[in-house]
Protein backbone atom coordinates (compact mmCIF):
# COMPACT_ATOMS: atom_id res chain seq x y z
CA UNK A 1 0.00 0.00 0.00
CA UNK A 2 1.10 3.54 -0.77
CA UNK A 3 -0.21 5.10 2.40
CA UNK A 4 -1.70 4.22 5.75
CA UNK A 5 -5.35 3.30 5.45
CA UNK A 6 -8.20 3.07 7.93
CA UNK A 7 -10.37 0.02 7.38
CA UNK A 8 -13.68 -1.09 8.90
CA UNK A 9 -15.39 -4.37 8.00
CA UNK A 10 -19.02 -5.47 8.13
CA UNK A 11 -19.40 -9.24 7.92
CA UNK A 12 -22.24 -11.75 7.77
CA UNK A 13 -21.28 -15.44 7.94
CA UNK A 14 -24.31 -17.37 9.23
CA UNK A 15 -25.56 -20.52 7.53
CA UNK A 16 -26.50 -18.88 4.23
CA UNK A 17 -25.86 -15.80 2.11
CA UNK A 18 -22.40 -14.92 3.41
CA UNK A 19 -21.49 -11.33 2.51
CA UNK A 20 -18.86 -8.76 3.42
CA UNK A 21 -18.59 -4.96 3.22
CA UNK A 22 -15.58 -2.72 3.71
CA UNK A 23 -14.90 0.97 4.29
CA UNK A 24 -11.36 1.95 3.28
CA UNK A 25 -10.12 5.49 3.84
CA UNK A 26 -6.73 7.11 3.16
CA UNK A 27 -5.48 10.63 2.49
CA UNK A 28 -5.97 10.10 -1.23
CA UNK A 29 -9.48 8.65 -1.35
CA UNK A 30 -12.27 6.70 0.32
CA UNK A 31 -13.93 3.57 -1.04
CA UNK A 32 -16.78 1.32 0.08
CA UNK A 33 -16.97 -2.27 -1.20
CA UNK A 34 -19.44 -5.17 -1.06
CA UNK A 35 -19.27 -8.86 -2.03
CA UNK A 36 -21.63 -11.81 -1.72
CA UNK A 37 -20.22 -15.33 -1.62
CA UNK A 38 -22.73 -16.93 -3.99
CA UNK A 39 -21.61 -14.71 -6.88
CA UNK A 40 -18.05 -16.02 -6.52
CA UNK A 41 -18.70 -19.64 -5.56
CA UNK A 42 -21.54 -20.34 -8.00
CA UNK A 43 -23.79 -21.81 -5.28
CA UNK A 44 -27.10 -20.18 -4.46
CA UNK A 45 -27.33 -18.88 -0.89
CA UNK A 46 -23.73 -19.99 -0.34
CA UNK A 47 -22.06 -19.54 3.01
CA UNK A 48 -18.31 -19.34 3.31
CA UNK A 49 -15.56 -19.09 5.87
CA UNK A 50 -12.01 -18.00 6.42
CA UNK A 51 -10.62 -18.74 2.97
CA UNK A 52 -13.27 -16.78 1.12
CA UNK A 53 -13.15 -13.84 3.52
CA UNK A 54 -9.36 -13.74 3.23
CA UNK A 55 -9.55 -13.95 -0.57
CA UNK A 56 -11.98 -11.03 -0.79
CA UNK A 57 -9.95 -8.87 1.61
CA UNK A 58 -6.86 -9.57 -0.49
CA UNK A 59 -8.70 -8.59 -3.69
CA UNK A 60 -9.49 -5.25 -2.03
CA UNK A 61 -5.78 -4.85 -1.09
CA UNK A 62 -6.65 -4.76 2.60
CA UNK A 63 -3.85 -5.34 5.06
CA UNK A 64 -5.29 -7.13 8.10
CA UNK A 65 -3.14 -4.98 10.38
CA UNK A 66 -5.03 -1.88 9.23
CA UNK A 67 -8.53 -3.17 10.15
CA UNK A 68 -9.82 -1.11 13.08
CA UNK A 69 -12.92 -3.16 13.87
CA UNK A 70 -15.16 -5.87 12.44
CA UNK A 71 -18.88 -6.08 13.22
CA UNK A 72 -20.67 -9.41 12.79
CA UNK A 73 -24.20 -10.52 13.52
CA UNK A 74 -24.94 -12.32 16.73
CA UNK A 75 -26.79 -15.53 15.84
CA UNK A 76 -30.56 -15.30 15.89
CA UNK A 77 -31.69 -16.74 19.20
CA UNK A 78 -34.55 -15.94 21.53
CA UNK A 79 -33.81 -13.36 24.20
CA UNK A 80 -33.68 -15.97 26.91
CA UNK A 81 -31.04 -17.87 24.95
CA UNK A 82 -28.61 -14.97 24.84
CA UNK A 83 -26.56 -16.23 27.79
CA UNK A 84 -26.37 -19.60 26.06
CA UNK A 85 -25.03 -17.93 22.95
CA UNK A 86 -22.36 -16.18 24.95
CA UNK A 87 -21.47 -19.49 26.57
CA UNK A 88 -20.90 -21.14 23.17
CA UNK A 89 -18.70 -18.33 21.95
CA UNK A 90 -16.69 -18.16 25.17
CA UNK A 91 -16.18 -21.87 25.68
CA UNK A 92 -15.92 -23.40 22.21
CA UNK A 93 -13.77 -20.71 20.63
CA UNK A 94 -10.43 -22.28 21.51
CA UNK A 95 -11.62 -25.76 20.55
CA UNK A 96 -12.81 -24.60 17.18
CA UNK A 97 -9.69 -22.64 16.39
CA UNK A 98 -7.75 -25.91 16.62
CA UNK A 99 -10.01 -27.39 13.94
CA UNK A 100 -9.44 -24.64 11.37
CA UNK A 101 -6.74 -26.42 9.38
CA UNK A 102 -8.85 -29.56 9.18
CA UNK A 103 -12.20 -27.95 8.30
CA UNK A 104 -11.31 -24.73 6.51
CA UNK A 105 -11.63 -26.12 3.00
CA UNK A 106 -15.02 -27.66 3.78
CA UNK A 107 -16.17 -24.40 5.29
CA UNK A 108 -15.03 -22.50 2.22
CA UNK A 109 -17.03 -24.64 -0.17
CA UNK A 110 -20.22 -24.36 1.81
CA UNK A 111 -20.19 -26.96 4.55
CA UNK A 112 -19.91 -26.26 8.26
CA UNK A 113 -17.48 -29.05 9.03
CA UNK A 114 -18.21 -31.80 11.55
CA UNK A 115 -17.26 -31.85 15.19
CA UNK A 116 -19.03 -34.86 16.61
CA UNK A 117 -18.82 -33.75 20.23
CA UNK A 118 -20.85 -30.68 19.52
CA UNK A 119 -24.61 -30.21 19.53
CA UNK A 120 -26.64 -28.99 16.55
CA UNK A 121 -26.59 -25.48 17.95
CA UNK A 122 -22.81 -25.65 18.19
CA UNK A 123 -22.59 -26.64 14.53
CA UNK A 124 -24.75 -23.67 13.52
CA UNK A 125 -22.33 -21.39 15.32
CA UNK A 126 -19.24 -23.19 14.05
CA UNK A 127 -18.53 -21.08 10.98
CA UNK A 128 -19.01 -17.80 12.79
CA UNK A 129 -16.78 -18.84 15.65
CA UNK A 130 -14.05 -19.94 13.25
CA UNK A 131 -14.02 -16.59 11.50
CA UNK A 132 -14.26 -14.68 14.79
CA UNK A 133 -11.25 -16.53 16.22
CA UNK A 134 -9.23 -16.07 13.05
CA UNK A 135 -9.84 -12.31 13.16
CA UNK A 136 -9.01 -12.06 16.85
CA UNK A 137 -5.74 -13.96 16.26
CA UNK A 138 -4.82 -11.16 13.84
CA UNK A 139 -5.32 -8.66 16.66
CA UNK A 140 -8.57 -7.33 15.17
CA UNK A 141 -11.41 -6.09 17.38
CA UNK A 142 -14.62 -8.04 16.73
CA UNK A 143 -18.02 -6.77 17.88
CA UNK A 144 -21.30 -8.68 17.72
CA UNK A 145 -24.61 -6.92 17.05
CA UNK A 146 -28.12 -8.40 17.01
CA UNK A 147 -29.27 -9.78 13.65
CA UNK A 148 -32.48 -7.76 13.52
CA UNK A 149 -30.73 -4.58 14.57
CA UNK A 150 -28.35 -5.01 11.64
CA UNK A 151 -31.35 -5.33 9.32
CA UNK A 152 -32.55 -1.92 10.43
CA UNK A 153 -29.10 -0.39 10.12
CA UNK A 154 -28.62 -1.91 6.67
CA UNK A 155 -30.72 0.66 4.83
CA UNK A 156 -29.68 3.84 6.62
CA UNK A 157 -27.16 4.75 3.93
CA UNK A 158 -29.39 4.09 0.91
CA UNK A 159 -32.76 5.57 1.85
CA UNK A 160 -33.66 8.93 3.39
CA UNK A 161 -36.21 8.02 6.07
CA UNK A 162 -37.45 8.87 9.53
CA UNK A 163 -37.90 5.32 10.75
CA UNK A 164 -36.69 1.85 9.87
CA UNK A 165 -38.35 -1.45 10.77
CA UNK A 166 -37.38 -5.01 9.95
CA UNK A 167 -39.80 -7.82 9.20
CA UNK A 168 -40.99 -10.84 11.13
CA UNK A 169 -39.53 -13.79 9.32
CA UNK A 170 -39.15 -16.41 12.04
CA UNK A 171 -39.54 -14.67 15.40
CA UNK A 172 -42.34 -12.90 17.22
CA UNK A 173 -40.70 -9.51 17.45
CA UNK A 174 -39.34 -6.73 15.29
CA UNK A 175 -36.45 -4.35 15.43
CA UNK A 176 -37.16 -0.65 15.05
CA UNK A 177 -35.06 2.49 14.69
CA UNK A 178 -37.35 5.46 15.19
CA UNK A 179 -37.10 9.26 15.40
CA UNK A 180 -35.95 11.57 12.67
CA UNK A 181 -32.36 11.54 13.87
CA UNK A 182 -32.20 7.73 13.83
CA UNK A 183 -30.93 7.62 17.40
CA UNK A 184 -33.25 5.18 19.13
CA UNK A 185 -33.25 1.43 18.63
CA UNK A 186 -35.69 -1.00 20.21
CA UNK A 187 -37.35 -4.38 19.78
CA UNK A 188 -41.05 -4.83 20.08
CA UNK A 189 -43.25 -7.88 20.22
CA UNK A 190 -46.15 -8.41 17.85
CA UNK A 191 -49.07 -10.81 18.12
CA UNK A 192 -49.53 -13.40 15.43
CA UNK A 193 -47.25 -15.74 13.54
CA UNK A 194 -44.00 -15.03 11.70
CA UNK A 195 -44.74 -13.99 8.14
CA UNK A 196 -41.93 -15.81 6.39
CA UNK A 197 -42.16 -18.99 8.48
CA UNK A 198 -45.85 -19.42 7.60
CA UNK A 199 -45.22 -19.13 3.87
CA UNK A 200 -42.23 -21.46 4.13
CA UNK A 201 -44.38 -24.14 5.76
CA UNK A 202 -46.94 -23.84 2.98
CA UNK A 203 -44.20 -24.15 0.37
CA UNK A 204 -42.79 -27.25 2.08
CA UNK A 205 -46.22 -28.85 2.15
CA UNK A 206 -46.57 -28.22 -1.59
CA UNK A 207 -43.04 -29.60 -2.16
CA UNK A 208 -42.06 -26.43 -4.03
CA UNK A 209 -38.35 -27.22 -3.99
CA UNK A 210 -35.90 -26.73 -6.83
CA UNK A 211 -35.55 -29.80 -9.02
CA UNK A 212 -33.26 -30.66 -11.93
CA UNK A 213 -33.71 -33.89 -13.82
CA UNK A 214 -35.99 -35.10 -11.03
CA UNK A 215 -33.46 -34.41 -8.25
CA UNK A 216 -33.45 -31.65 -5.67
CA UNK A 217 -30.57 -29.27 -6.36
CA UNK A 218 -30.25 -27.49 -3.02
CA UNK A 219 -30.29 -28.44 0.65
CA UNK A 220 -33.46 -27.78 2.61
CA UNK A 221 -32.05 -24.94 4.73
CA UNK A 222 -31.32 -22.87 1.65
CA UNK A 223 -34.40 -23.94 -0.30
CA UNK A 224 -36.63 -22.70 2.53
CA UNK A 225 -35.47 -19.18 1.71
CA UNK A 226 -37.01 -19.38 -1.77
CA UNK A 227 -40.36 -20.90 -0.82
CA UNK A 228 -42.15 -17.67 0.24
CA UNK A 229 -41.33 -16.16 -3.15
CA UNK A 230 -42.92 -19.10 -4.93
CA UNK A 231 -46.03 -18.76 -2.76
CA UNK A 232 -46.34 -15.16 -3.97
CA UNK A 233 -46.88 -16.55 -7.45
CA UNK A 234 -49.26 -19.32 -6.41
CA UNK A 235 -51.56 -17.18 -4.28
CA UNK A 236 -52.82 -15.40 -7.42
CA UNK A 237 -54.59 -18.63 -8.40
CA UNK A 238 -56.68 -18.61 -5.20
CA UNK A 239 -59.32 -16.35 -3.67
CA UNK A 240 -59.84 -14.82 -0.25
CA UNK A 241 -62.57 -16.84 1.45
CA UNK A 242 -64.30 -16.22 4.75
CA UNK A 243 -63.86 -19.69 6.26
CA UNK A 244 -60.07 -19.18 6.37
CA UNK A 245 -60.15 -15.53 7.33
CA UNK A 246 -60.69 -15.84 11.07
CA UNK A 247 -58.67 -18.96 11.81
CA UNK A 248 -56.43 -18.62 14.84
CA UNK A 249 -52.68 -19.00 14.19
CA UNK A 250 -52.50 -22.52 15.62
CA UNK A 251 -55.38 -23.80 13.51
CA UNK A 252 -53.92 -22.16 10.42
CA UNK A 253 -50.56 -23.79 11.07
CA UNK A 254 -52.12 -27.19 11.69
CA UNK A 255 -53.99 -26.98 8.41
CA UNK A 256 -50.86 -25.93 6.62
CA UNK A 257 -48.94 -28.93 7.98
CA UNK A 258 -51.63 -31.57 7.96
CA UNK A 259 -53.68 -30.96 4.83
CA UNK A 260 -54.87 -34.43 3.85
CA UNK A 261 -55.05 -34.01 0.10
CA UNK A 262 -51.94 -33.67 -1.98
CA UNK A 263 -51.84 -29.91 -2.60
CA UNK A 264 -51.90 -29.02 -6.26
CA UNK A 265 -53.42 -26.62 -8.73
CA UNK A 266 -56.34 -29.01 -9.09
CA UNK A 267 -57.30 -28.36 -5.49
CA UNK A 268 -59.00 -24.94 -5.44
CA UNK A 269 -59.69 -25.18 -1.72
CA UNK A 270 -55.98 -25.40 -1.01
CA UNK A 271 -55.26 -22.46 -3.34
CA UNK A 272 -57.93 -20.41 -1.56
CA UNK A 273 -56.30 -21.19 1.79
CA UNK A 274 -52.95 -19.95 0.46
CA UNK A 275 -54.42 -16.73 -0.94
CA UNK A 276 -56.31 -16.06 2.29
CA UNK A 277 -53.25 -16.72 4.45
CA UNK A 278 -51.15 -14.27 2.40
CA UNK A 279 -53.91 -11.67 2.84
CA UNK A 280 -54.25 -12.26 6.60
CA UNK A 281 -50.49 -11.91 7.11
CA UNK A 282 -50.50 -8.68 5.10
CA UNK A 283 -53.29 -7.28 7.28
CA UNK A 284 -51.38 -8.27 10.42
CA UNK A 285 -48.33 -6.32 9.23
CA UNK A 286 -50.51 -3.39 8.20
CA UNK A 287 -51.97 -3.28 11.73
CA UNK A 288 -48.42 -3.14 13.13
CA UNK A 289 -47.57 -0.20 10.89
CA UNK A 290 -50.74 1.62 11.91
CA UNK A 291 -49.76 1.17 15.55
CA UNK A 292 -46.16 2.38 15.31
CA UNK A 293 -46.06 4.88 12.44
CA UNK A 294 -47.69 8.06 11.23
CA UNK A 295 -48.71 8.34 7.60
CA UNK A 296 -46.49 11.37 7.09
CA UNK A 297 -43.35 9.45 8.14
CA UNK A 298 -40.86 8.16 5.61
CA UNK A 299 -40.36 4.52 6.54
CA UNK A 300 -37.64 2.09 5.51
CA UNK A 301 -38.80 -1.55 5.41
CA UNK A 302 -36.09 -4.18 5.86
CA UNK A 303 -35.60 -7.89 6.58
CA UNK A 304 -36.32 -10.84 4.31
CA UNK A 305 -40.05 -10.27 4.71
CA UNK A 306 -39.60 -7.00 2.81
CA UNK A 307 -38.94 -9.05 -0.35
CA UNK A 308 -42.65 -9.91 -0.34
CA UNK A 309 -43.88 -7.60 -3.09
CA UNK A 310 -47.53 -8.15 -2.19
CA UNK A 311 -46.97 -7.01 1.38
CA UNK A 312 -44.95 -4.01 0.23
CA UNK A 313 -47.73 -2.99 -2.13
CA UNK A 314 -50.34 -3.23 0.63
CA UNK A 315 -48.20 -1.11 2.96
CA UNK A 316 -47.42 1.45 0.27
CA UNK A 317 -51.12 2.21 -0.23
CA UNK A 318 -51.19 3.80 3.25
CA UNK A 319 -47.58 4.61 4.11
CA UNK A 320 -44.59 6.27 2.51
CA UNK A 321 -42.35 3.19 2.57
CA UNK A 322 -39.14 2.47 0.74
CA UNK A 323 -37.59 -0.97 0.39
CA UNK A 324 -33.92 -1.41 -0.58
CA UNK A 325 -32.76 -4.27 -2.81
CA UNK A 326 -30.52 -5.62 -0.01
CA UNK A 327 -33.28 -5.88 2.58
CA UNK A 328 -32.70 -9.62 3.22
CA UNK A 329 -29.67 -11.25 4.88
CA UNK A 330 -27.38 -10.30 2.00
CA UNK A 331 -27.61 -6.78 3.44
CA UNK A 332 -26.42 -7.66 6.94
CA UNK A 333 -22.78 -6.80 6.25
CA UNK A 334 -23.96 -3.41 4.96
CA UNK A 335 -25.91 -3.02 8.21
CA UNK A 336 -22.78 -3.86 10.16
CA UNK A 337 -20.81 -1.26 8.20
CA UNK A 338 -23.52 1.35 8.78
CA UNK A 339 -23.39 0.52 12.49
CA UNK A 340 -19.66 1.24 12.44
CA UNK A 341 -20.24 4.40 10.43
CA UNK A 342 -22.58 5.77 13.07
CA UNK A 343 -20.14 4.75 15.83
CA UNK A 344 -17.07 6.36 14.24
CA UNK A 345 -18.68 9.11 12.16
CA UNK A 346 -17.92 8.06 8.59
CA UNK A 347 -20.15 7.93 5.48
CA UNK A 348 -20.96 4.45 4.16
CA UNK A 349 -22.74 5.35 0.93
CA UNK A 350 -21.81 3.11 -2.01
CA UNK A 351 -20.92 4.50 -5.40
CA UNK A 352 -23.16 3.39 -8.29
CA UNK A 353 -25.74 1.89 -5.94
CA UNK A 354 -27.37 -0.67 -6.45
CA UNK A 355 -24.69 -1.99 -8.85
CA UNK A 356 -22.14 -2.64 -6.14
CA UNK A 357 -21.34 -6.36 -6.35
CA UNK A 358 -17.63 -7.03 -6.29
CA UNK A 359 -18.02 -9.63 -9.00
CA UNK A 360 -16.26 -10.03 -12.33
CA UNK A 361 -16.59 -7.14 -14.79
CA UNK A 362 -17.05 -7.63 -18.55
CA UNK A 363 -13.94 -7.22 -20.67
CA UNK A 364 -15.16 -3.80 -21.80
CA UNK A 365 -18.12 -1.42 -21.64
CA UNK A 366 -20.98 -2.04 -23.99
CA UNK A 367 -20.98 0.26 -27.03
CA UNK A 368 -23.95 1.89 -28.78
CA UNK A 369 -23.56 -0.41 -31.80
CA UNK A 370 -23.95 -3.51 -29.60
CA UNK A 371 -26.89 -1.97 -27.75
CA UNK A 372 -28.67 -1.23 -31.03
CA UNK A 373 -27.97 -4.76 -32.36
CA UNK A 374 -29.27 -6.28 -29.11
CA UNK A 375 -32.49 -4.26 -29.34
CA UNK A 376 -32.97 -5.49 -32.91
CA UNK A 377 -32.49 -9.10 -31.80
CA UNK A 378 -35.04 -8.63 -29.01
CA UNK A 379 -37.53 -7.07 -31.42
CA UNK A 380 -37.21 -10.23 -33.53
CA UNK A 381 -38.29 -12.36 -30.54
CA UNK A 382 -34.87 -13.57 -29.47
CA UNK A 383 -33.92 -14.30 -25.85
CA UNK A 384 -30.80 -12.43 -24.78
CA UNK A 385 -28.49 -12.76 -21.78
CA UNK A 386 -27.23 -9.34 -20.67
CA UNK A 387 -24.05 -9.09 -18.52
CA UNK A 388 -22.86 -5.51 -17.93
CA UNK A 389 -20.86 -3.53 -15.35
CA UNK A 390 -20.95 -4.69 -11.75
CA UNK A 391 -23.80 -6.89 -10.58
CA UNK A 392 -26.78 -5.68 -8.59
CA UNK A 393 -26.99 -6.08 -4.83
CA UNK A 394 -29.99 -8.21 -3.87
CA UNK A 395 -31.80 -11.15 -5.50
CA UNK A 396 -33.53 -9.18 -8.30
CA UNK A 397 -32.01 -8.54 -11.71
CA UNK A 398 -32.07 -4.80 -12.40
CA UNK A 399 -30.45 -4.68 -15.83
CA UNK A 400 -26.83 -5.75 -15.34
CA UNK A 401 -27.28 -9.51 -14.80
CA UNK A 402 -30.47 -10.19 -16.74
CA UNK A 403 -32.15 -12.43 -19.29
CA UNK A 404 -34.27 -10.25 -21.60
CA UNK A 405 -37.13 -10.84 -24.01
CA UNK A 406 -39.88 -9.00 -25.87
CA UNK A 407 -42.84 -8.80 -23.42
CA UNK A 408 -45.41 -8.59 -26.21
CA UNK A 409 -44.95 -12.23 -27.24
CA UNK A 410 -48.09 -14.25 -26.55
CA UNK A 411 -46.00 -17.40 -26.04
CA UNK A 412 -43.28 -15.52 -24.18
CA UNK A 413 -43.72 -17.28 -20.84
CA UNK A 414 -43.35 -20.69 -22.44
CA UNK A 415 -40.27 -19.58 -24.41
CA UNK A 416 -38.48 -18.06 -21.42
CA UNK A 417 -39.27 -21.07 -19.25
CA UNK A 418 -37.40 -23.26 -21.71
CA UNK A 419 -34.35 -21.29 -20.58
CA UNK A 420 -35.12 -20.70 -16.90
CA UNK A 421 -36.64 -24.12 -16.16
CA UNK A 422 -38.98 -22.47 -13.68
CA UNK A 423 -42.47 -23.57 -12.75
CA UNK A 424 -45.01 -22.39 -15.39
CA UNK A 425 -47.19 -20.65 -12.79
CA UNK A 426 -44.48 -18.23 -11.63
CA UNK A 427 -44.64 -14.65 -12.94
CA UNK A 428 -41.87 -12.80 -14.76
CA UNK A 429 -40.74 -9.27 -14.03
CA UNK A 430 -40.34 -6.35 -16.39
CA UNK A 431 -38.12 -3.31 -16.89
CA UNK A 432 -39.55 -0.03 -18.15
CA UNK A 433 -38.24 3.46 -18.84
CA UNK A 434 -39.26 5.39 -15.74
CA UNK A 435 -40.56 8.34 -17.75
CA UNK A 436 -42.93 5.97 -19.58
CA UNK A 437 -43.98 3.74 -16.67
CA UNK A 438 -47.31 5.54 -16.19
CA UNK A 439 -48.50 4.18 -19.55
CA UNK A 440 -48.06 0.56 -18.50
CA UNK A 441 -48.24 0.25 -14.69
CA UNK A 442 -50.14 1.88 -11.85
CA UNK A 443 -46.91 2.25 -9.82
CA UNK A 444 -44.75 4.76 -11.68
CA UNK A 445 -41.53 4.46 -9.66
CA UNK A 446 -40.24 1.05 -8.59
CA UNK A 447 -36.49 0.92 -9.18
CA UNK A 448 -35.75 -2.31 -7.31
CA UNK A 449 -38.61 -4.58 -8.43
CA UNK A 450 -40.12 -4.75 -4.94
CA UNK A 451 -43.78 -3.85 -5.56
CA UNK A 452 -46.62 -5.55 -7.39
CA UNK A 453 -48.24 -3.20 -9.88
CA UNK A 454 -51.45 -3.47 -11.87
CA UNK A 455 -50.73 -3.71 -15.59
CA UNK A 456 -52.55 -0.97 -17.52
CA UNK A 457 -51.55 -2.11 -21.04
CA UNK A 458 -52.89 -5.39 -22.42
CA UNK A 459 -50.13 -5.77 -25.01
CA UNK A 460 -47.44 -7.19 -22.69
CA UNK A 461 -48.80 -10.67 -21.83
CA UNK A 462 -45.38 -12.23 -21.15
CA UNK A 463 -44.96 -10.11 -18.01
CA UNK A 464 -48.61 -10.02 -16.91
CA UNK A 465 -49.49 -12.50 -14.16
CA UNK A 466 -52.84 -14.30 -13.97
CA UNK A 467 -54.14 -11.62 -11.57
CA UNK A 468 -53.23 -8.78 -13.95
CA UNK A 469 -50.13 -7.65 -12.03
CA UNK A 470 -46.42 -7.33 -12.72
CA UNK A 471 -43.31 -6.96 -10.59
CA UNK A 472 -41.37 -4.31 -12.51
CA UNK A 473 -38.37 -2.05 -12.14
CA UNK A 474 -38.21 1.45 -13.52
CA UNK A 475 -35.00 2.59 -15.23
CA UNK A 476 -33.48 6.05 -15.57
CA UNK A 477 -30.49 7.16 -17.67
CA UNK A 478 -28.74 8.25 -14.48
CA UNK A 479 -29.24 4.89 -12.76
CA UNK A 480 -28.23 2.68 -15.69
CA UNK A 481 -27.40 4.55 -18.92
CA UNK A 482 -26.64 1.48 -21.07
CA UNK A 483 -29.79 -0.36 -20.04
CA UNK A 484 -31.92 2.75 -20.53
CA UNK A 485 -30.45 3.13 -24.02
CA UNK A 486 -31.37 -0.50 -24.77
CA UNK A 487 -34.97 0.13 -23.66
CA UNK A 488 -35.03 3.30 -25.75
CA UNK A 489 -33.85 1.49 -28.90
CA UNK A 490 -36.38 -1.28 -28.29
CA UNK A 491 -39.14 1.34 -27.99
CA UNK A 492 -38.13 2.90 -31.35
CA UNK A 493 -38.49 -0.52 -32.99
CA UNK A 494 -41.67 -1.71 -31.26
CA UNK A 495 -43.35 1.28 -29.63
CA UNK A 496 -42.99 -0.45 -26.24
CA UNK A 497 -40.30 0.78 -23.76
CA UNK A 498 -40.67 -2.43 -21.75
CA UNK A 499 -38.62 -5.64 -21.63
CA UNK A 500 -39.23 -8.91 -19.84
CA UNK A 501 -36.42 -8.97 -17.28
CA UNK A 502 -35.51 -12.05 -15.29
CA UNK A 503 -32.28 -12.89 -13.51
CA UNK A 504 -29.29 -14.36 -15.35
CA UNK A 505 -29.59 -17.87 -13.94
CA UNK A 506 -31.68 -21.02 -13.90
CA UNK A 507 -33.88 -22.28 -11.10
CA UNK A 508 -31.83 -23.21 -8.05
CA UNK A 509 -28.71 -21.39 -9.29
CA UNK A 510 -27.29 -18.00 -8.27
CA UNK A 511 -27.21 -15.02 -10.60
CA UNK A 512 -24.08 -15.24 -12.72
CA UNK A 513 -21.19 -13.42 -11.06
CA UNK A 514 -18.41 -14.32 -13.49
CA UNK A 515 -18.06 -14.23 -17.26
CA UNK A 516 -17.50 -18.00 -17.32
CA UNK A 517 -20.73 -18.58 -15.39
CA UNK A 518 -22.63 -16.46 -17.92
CA UNK A 519 -21.07 -18.22 -20.93
CA UNK A 520 -21.78 -21.63 -19.38
CA UNK A 521 -25.41 -20.62 -18.89
CA UNK A 522 -25.64 -19.59 -22.55
CA UNK A 523 -24.07 -22.84 -23.75
CA UNK A 524 -26.41 -25.00 -21.65
CA UNK A 525 -29.69 -23.22 -22.39
CA UNK A 526 -31.80 -22.11 -25.34
CA UNK A 527 -30.85 -18.44 -25.19
CA UNK A 528 -30.29 -16.94 -28.61
CA UNK A 529 -27.60 -14.45 -27.59
CA UNK A 530 -25.31 -13.62 -24.71
CA UNK A 531 -23.93 -10.08 -24.49
CA UNK A 532 -21.00 -9.46 -22.12
CA UNK A 533 -19.83 -5.88 -22.48
CA UNK A 534 -19.67 -5.46 -26.26
CA UNK A 535 -18.81 -9.10 -26.93
CA UNK A 536 -21.73 -11.19 -28.26
CA UNK A 537 -22.28 -14.96 -28.51
CA UNK A 538 -25.03 -16.12 -30.88
CA UNK A 539 -26.56 -19.39 -32.02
Amino acid sequence: MQSKETVFIGLHIGVHDTNISAYISSRQNTNVYYAKAERHLGTKHAYAGIKWVGKVLNSWSIDLSEIEEVVMQRPMLEDHDQNLTDFFFDNYGDLLSKEVAETEETTFTGGSGTIHSMSDMDKILHNEIQVKNWLIKQGIKVTFVDHHELHTHSILSSIDQHSVVDGKGNKDWHSLIKTKDILEHKRFGVDGWPFGAYLTRIGKKMKLYNYKDGNRVMDETKENLDLPGKIMGIQAYGHKVHKYMDMNPTARLEMCMAYKDDPSFKNQDWLDFIATTQYVLEQEELKKFRTHFNKDEKIGHSGGVALNVLLNTTLKKEFDIEVPPHCADEGLSIGALNYLGRKYGFDTKFKNFPFIQHDELPWDEVCSHTIKATAEALAKGQIVGWYQGHGEVGPRALGNRSILMDPTLTDGKQKINEVKKREPWRPFGASVKEDQAHRFFDIEKSRYMLYSSKVKYSGIPAVTHIDGTCRHNTVTPEMNPAYYELLDHFERLTGVPVLLNTSLNRMGEPIAGTRDQAIKLFNETKMDKMVIGSKTWAR
